[in-house]
């Protein structure tokens, strides 16, 4: 019996250091294993963890060792099982969540990644790394699409751009820059409403995002909501009172509003700032011109066009104001220099619809109304909604004496038109014109011509080179050129 006794306590001896041996090996491997991690022998550190496994399968601390050194070796599959497995032995063991996590994202698998902390959050809902590792994930994920998706929309494949930062949105919706470049794509392609909403969410994350008040600003102006415009470009300003953009801005909604005097200090403010900015020039021009501060006017446009001598619609623009002032020898010229910029312009661009409104108001008002009719109808019947056509041929209707034609083009643009009151100013003066006096044939003037024809008519202008005579033309009027060259002598109704 006693010897019974002494083999079972022997026995008991022998269990009892068996165990207490085989937590020291455990040890021994998992120890051996990370100090093979930090000498970066990652391929050691996985046999010594994997030792550490045999004595202790349940040992978690062994697996996610071995994970870190499979990952540090780049074998990432073999990586994602060991911390999986580390995961499944201890659910609370945040740093396999985390690893995981980031060993994904900085693989390009972010969608991932944020599965992974997810689940660590429902397991752990109040630990603060976590919220920490969403972020940061979430800026490498939102980073990179951008990058992908700007490479995308520059090489025109606009609905790939715009997909990809959708899809980033839905995992991290609350970054307002994420938000910004989805309402620039939208935009640059003409999609107001959703630039607008993205545009609202953007601001609603980081209400002094600047940029992003002043690409709504814009939006609003390309609505024609210029109150709305307004209102955001006086935003901007607020977050940085040097933006020269800002003021100019500021400066259109107001002109859009047709509070002349209000604007003209903002855009004065504009020009300060980048005196050498072409369309800062031009927008202050423009405003004197629009405020009839003709003299101010002339000079901006005078100082633009050494900036920038074929500026669109610079010369057409001066030579409206001198036709106000009664310098029509002058508006002829400025006119002139209008149509040559345009036709050298298309040569390179002919359809361009704004290229050729100007090259036909220009012709309108050197008095060759026909062939700018013929060009305008043209636009007309590429561009239907482009309504700065349609005052053009209200222009050039006008010039002919169609005065019911001209009011059905106003009426055309002012459909197309956000409510701005010019277009009914110049209805009300069309409407109050008296009609053309019907001339008696006693009144009108003869040019004989050396070919041997001869024209009646009014002479309308005077050059040195050249005449411009009113003739009929059935119940419609127009203006021709003829160079003295061509003129064999002049009757005058009135001598």
């Amino acid at each position: 019996m006693k010897k019974i006794i002494e083999y079972l306590l022997f026995f008991a001896v022998l269990a009892i250091f068996l165990y207490l041996a085989k937590g020291k090996l455990e040890a021994f491997f998992y120890n051996q294993g990370n100090t093979y991690i930090e000498r970066s022998s990652y391929r050691k550190a996985a046999d010594s963890y994997g030792n550490a496994i045999k004595i202790n399968p349940q040992s978690w601390q062994a697996y996610l060792g071995l994970a870190e050194a499979h990952r540090y070796s780049k074998e990432y599959e073999k990586a994602t099982e060991a911390y999986n497995k580390s995961i499944s032995i201890n659910p609370l063991c945040l740093k396999a969540y985390l690893s995981m996590a980031e060993m994904y994202s900085q693989n390009g698998r972010h969608a991932e990644a944020l599965g992974i902390i997810g689940k660590a959050g429902d397991k752990m809902p109040d630990d603060p790394q976590i919220k920490q590792s969403s972020q940061e994930c979430c800026h490498t994920f939102v980073a990179s699409t951008l990058n992908k998706s700007t490479e995308l929309f520059l090489a025109n494949r606009s609905t790939e751009a715009i997909a990809l930062v959708k899809d980033v949105l839905g995992y991290c919706p609350d970054f307002a820059i994420a938000q910004y470049t989805l309402g620039y794509y939208y935009f640059q392609i003409k999609d107001y409403n959703s630039a607008e909403r993205c545009l609202k969410k953007s601001l609603a994350i980081d209400p002094n995002f600047h940029y992003a008040h002043k690409l709504l600003s814009q939006v609003y102006f390309k609505k024609g909501s210029f109150e709305k415009e307004l209102s955001s470009a006086k935003d901007a300003l607020t977050m940085d009172d040097e933006d020269a953009a800002a003021y100019n801005d500021l400066g259109l909604a107001l002109m859009h509003l047709e509070r002349y005097a209000e604007a003209i200090p903002y855009l004065k403010k504009a020009v300060s700032l980048e005196p050498n900015n072409t369309d800062y020039v031009y927008s202050l021009g423009s405003v004197y011109r629009d405020n009839k501060m003709f003299d101010q006017a002339i000079a901006e446009y005078n100082r633009l066009s050494v900036l920038k001598n074929d500026y669109p619609n610079l010369h057409n623009d001066l030579a409206d104001i001198y036709d106000n002032l009664g310098n029509h020898a002058q508006a002829v010229l400025e006119y002139q220099k209008e149509a040559q910029h345009c036709r050298k312009a298309m040569a390179g661009d002919p359809n361009n619809p704004i290229l050729l409104n100007n090259y036909a108001y220009a012709l309108n008002g050197i008095g060759e109304s026909g062939k700018a009719k013929g060009i305008i109808d043209e636009v007309i019947k590429s561009f239907p909604g482009y309504r700065q056509a349609y005052l053009t041929l209200s222009k050039i209707h006008e010039k002919m004496h169609n005065s019911e034609l001209a009011l059905s083009a106003l009426e055309k643009a002012k459909q197309l038109s956000a409510g701005e009151r010019f277009i009914d100013n110049q209805i009300t003066r069309l409407n109050k014109q008296p009609p053309p006096r019907e001339e008696n044939k006693e009144e009108k003037d003869t040019v004989y011509l050396k070919n041997g024809r001869k024209l009646e008519g009014t002479i309308k202008r005077y050059y040195p080179d050249r005449i411009v005579l009113e003739v009929s033309l059935g119940s419609s009027r127009g203006e021709v050129v003829f160079y003295r060259n061509m003129i064999e002598r002049i009757e005058k109704s009135r001598d």
